[in-house]
């Protein structure tokens, strides 16, 4: 049903938004910096928005409704690349205003994207992600990561089991502090630690990429942070669902574990780095070297268009398959460097989109449920992945400077973590409310602040283009 909804019609015009190059969107908005009005602007510009929005759906007509779809996403764009601006100049990345502006235009304050809306604009959403993921595969290039290969396995791998024990460990002992948890047997408890333990040792690659584009990021430490976060994501999406197969008869009695599982995880793990690798290949025989005339960057829009259908119908892994691609594109046609250019040209609106849509699914009525031990908990992951990270770089005999720094590039949590969580409420219905309003506390925190502990590591080891400064 998703890949058929994307050949709508309706649809085609708005993913062509994400087709012009936007790098002065908001030129208008955000200006050059002089003196107050940097922030006036923008203040302006996201006030004028809010209310125009809230006055167009007081007088919605069927008219309104039949363009409605349009016109939310002219509102998300906007006001989105609005507090992009505002967070740029107050000092932090852009990224944060985007996720803020959807929290407060989201169904949990203001209302005006209603829940049905942020469901019609994930559509579009999921082509957003594919490009992030694209652009994530072909930062990934063979030449820079194989000098990093042995930090980055080897911090992979300390981060996961550490965060993994630790964050059990934590969870079992706030569990009577969690009402759906202490009503649960021990065993049960057990189940639900297991799997959130698993899960929180999670990082985001769409976080990553967005604020490393922003920056204009290169260099060791920013090899090694996007290199662990992408392979300790499928490291957690294989073993999140070996562990739900395995505990589910700890949570459900007439449950038994299934070799249909293992045959789920390969389709969906091996089967999209496949699907990614065919598809990549077959796009780099078209984008040709060096001497070929160069591609319409509609050929990129397009083949990232034709990936989400095929995945959504072969029920694999956007991500993975979007990360496969483009690695593959990158190392593999010596006019790779064209299609990440092409992807970058929009890099703006892609993220202002996806970014803004992920703040509007956001619940928070789970902070205010759990806000006490999501605080907790949130710190113990830090807390957690930050000495794990030390210890796994150095083990591996990383330099000063990613020893010291490269966990902060570790603790954002996206739209994967959602998705993972979200597994476990089609599994255990009953159990699963509780569970998701948990994490979705844990993830507000995770979303917000990871981002802006990623921009300081990359401000402090001097990894962009630009200094420390992020790029107007």
């Amino acid at each position: 049903m998703r890949a058929w909804l994307l050949f709508q019609p309706r649809l085609l015009p708005l993913l062509f938004l994400f087709c012009t190059p936007v790098d002065e969107l908001m030129a208008h908005v955000a200006g050059p910096p002089r003196g107050p009005i940097v922030l006036l602007r923008p203040l302006a510009t996201l006030a004028l928005l809010f209310v125009v929005m809230w006055l167009t759906s007081q007088v919605a007509t069927a008219s309104y409704e039949d363009g409605r779809l349009s016109i939310l996403v002219g509102f998300v764009l906007l006001a989105a690349s609005a507090a992009g601006a505002l967070a740029s100049a107050v000092g932090l990345p852009r990224l944060t205003g985007f996720i803020l502006v959807g929290i407060a235009a989201g169904p949990s304050l203001l209302g005006l994207l209603p829940e049905s809306a942020v469901g019609d604009l994930r559509l579009i959403d999921s082509f957003a992600l594919a490009l992030i993921a694209m652009l994530a595969g072909g930062e990934l290039q063979m030449d820079t990561l194989r000098p990093q290969a042995r930090v980055i396995v080897t911090t992979t791998l300390v981060v996961t089991a550490v965060v993994w024990t630790g964050m059990f460990a934590a969870v079992l002992a706030l569990s009577p502090l969690v009402p759906f948890l202490a009503e649960l047997p021990l065993k049960g408890t057990v189940a639900v630690a297991l799997l959130l333990g698993i899960w929180s040792a999670n990082s985001s690659p769409d976080l990553t990429v967005a604020v490393i584009e922003e920056r204009r990021a290169k260099g060791e430490l920013v090899d090694v942070i996007l290199g662990v976060t992408i392979v300790k994501d499928v490291v957690v999406i294989v073993l999140f669902t070996l562990t739900l197969a395995l505990v589910a008869p700890l949570l459900d009695p007439t449950a038994s574990f299934s070799s249909h599982e293992l045959l789920v995880l390969a389709r969906e793990v091996g089967g999209a780095l496949l699907l990614g690798a065919g598809m990549g290949w077959a796009f780099s025989q078209y984008l040709g070297g060096d001497e070929t005339d160069p591609r319409s960057p509609f050929a990129t829009f397009l083949f990232a268009y034709l990936l989400v259908v095929l995945a959504a119908e072969l029920h694999v892994e956007l991500l993975l398959a979007g990360v496969s691609a483009g690695f593959v594109i990158e190392n593999l046609s010596a006019a790779g460097d064209r299609m990440i250019e092409g992807i970058r040209s929009v890099a703006v609106v892609i993220f202002a989109f996806f970014f803004a849509i992920a703040g509007a699914s956001l619940d928070l009525e789970a902070v205010a449920r759990f806000g006490f031990v999501a605080v907790l908990l949130l710190f113990a992951r830090i807390a957690l992945t930050r000495w794990a990270t030390i210890k796994g770089a150095s083990l591996a005999g990383a330099p000063p400077l990613i020893r010291k720094r490269a966990w902060q590039g570790l603790v954002s949590q996206g739209g994967v973590s959602l998705g993972l969580i979200l597994m476990i409420q089609g599994k255990f219905p009953e159990l699963g409310a509780g569970v998701v309003a948990l994490a979705m506390a844990i993830i507000l925190g995770n979303i917000l602040g990871g981002p802006i502990l990623l921009g300081r590591a990359l401000a402090a080891g001097g990894s962009s283009a630009q200094g420390s400064e992020a790029p107007e």
